[in-house]
C-alpha cells in the first residue's frame, strides 16, 4: 500500500515553518527601513489592483446580467402585445 502523500507531521511542519518564516521576515522589516518602505509600497499596489479588478468583474456581470433582464424584458413585452392583438381581433 502506498505512503499518503501529506501526513500530519508533514503538516504540522509545513504550518511551523511558515510561522517561523513569517517571524523572520517580521523582525527584517523591523530592522530594515528601506526594505519596510519597499515591501510597503507593493502591499500599497497590489490592494489597488485586486480592488480595481473585483470593481472591473462586478461591471462585466452587472452588464451581461442587465442585458438578460432586457432581453425578456422585450420578449415578454411582445408577447403581451401578441396576445392584446389576437384579443382584440377575435372578440371584436
Amino acid at each position: 500500500m502506498p505512503r499518503p502523500l501529506l501526513t500530519d507531521d508533514i503538516i504540522e511542519q509545513a504550518k511551523q515553518d511558515k510561522k517561523r518564516l513569517d517571524q523572520k521576515l517580521q523582525r527584517e522589516l523591523e530592522n530594515d527601513r528601506e526594505i519596510a518602505e519597499k515591501y510597503d509600497n507593493i502591499e500599497r499596489e497590489l490592494s489597488k489592483n485586486s480592488v480595481y479588478k473585483s470593481r472591473r468583474i462586478e461591471n462585466a456581470k452587472v452588464k451581461k446580467r442587465g442585458k438578460i433582464i432586457n432581453k425578456w424584458l422585450w420578449i415578454v413585452t411582445v408577447i403581451v402585445i401578441l396576445l392584446g392583438i389576437a384579443f382584440v381581433w377575435y372578440y371584436f
